[in-house]
């Protein structure tokens, strides 16, 4: 199947690719490709994660929701909380655990790497299976909407985990804000697209404003490697019950918006 569709993966493929490639310019000091490629890798396998799961998260929410509730916990915990941690697991467990880690640009290229591989992979199964039959028009549009969005995801992710590693002050309040700010800008997208308590504008909005802030990001960070400013100095190393604990609390916070809307609605 993938073989006989071989330009409809590619057109899946391509925009991820591309991406990827683009941030990993940006960097002045180039990180390993070995490593960025091995990350990219890694992202795209968490569908085989979710693929375990998602069934049974599926029947959960049929059972229990209905309505913007169930837009709700299918966009910012079945979707986004889902698949933005296992993103930072990568990021956290694999990349941070790299020397070549060593200042806060880095944090952005494996983001980007993590979540276009889980984009990419992902991007295939919409191409080839959303429609009756593979399309180019599907890979066009996701090529600008959701491939984009993912990355910038990542982007947001990796660099909150570097603040939280490299600077002195605020370490797991950032630890924090990297799994919660990508799990809300992605359900922030889908929700859109699916309920009808939100413009579908908002997507797009979401997506020109941080790009616009991801732009801001590599300015700032590249003047401070041109000026050799470099940030190589951990002050705080992740542990896997830090980890546990910033995630209990980003997806408790979902899970109460989602009572929230269960109870207003």
């Amino acid at each position: 199947m993938l073989i006989s569709n071989f330009w409809h993966v590619f057109a899946a493929v391509l925009p991820a690719l591309v991406i990827l490639f683009y941030v990993y310019k940006q960097d002045q000091f180039p990180e390993p490709k070995n490593i960025v490629f091995k990350t990219f890798i890694f992202g795209c396998s968490i569908v085989i994660f979710l693929d375990l799961i998602l069934t049974d998260v599926d029947n959960f929410a049929k059972n229990y929701f209905s309505g913007e509730t169930f837009n709700f916990f299918d966009s910012f915990i079945r979707a986004a909380f889902l698949e933005e941690i296992s993103k930072m697991v990568i990021i956290i467990f694999f990349c941070t655990r790299k020397d070549e880690f060593d200042e806060p640009m880095d944090g952005l290229v494996y983001g980007v790497a993590a979540s276009l591989g889980f984009a990419a992979y992902e991007n295939i199964n919409y191409v080839l299976y959303a429609l009756k039959e593979p399309s180019f028009e599907l890979a066009t549009i996701r090529a600008y909407t959701a491939v984009p969005a993912h990355a910038l995801c990542g982007i947001m992710m990796g660099f909150l985990i570097t603040q939280s590693i490299f600077e002195k002050n605020h370490n797991y309040l950032n630890l924090v804000l990297a799994l919660l700010i990508p799990v809300g800008i992605h359900g922030i997208y889908n929700f859109s697209l699916t309920s009808s308590l939100i413009s579908h504008e908002i997507a797009y909005i979401i997506l020109v404003v941080f790009i616009i802030r991801a732009w801001f990001l590599f300015k700032n960070l590249k003047k401070k490697q041109n000026q050799s400013i470099m940030f190589n100095k951990k002050y705080y190393t992740i542990s896997l019950n830090q980890f546990i604990n910033a995630s209990t609390t980003v997806l408790l916070i979902m899970l109460g918006l989602n009572y929230l809307i269960s109870i207003t609605l």
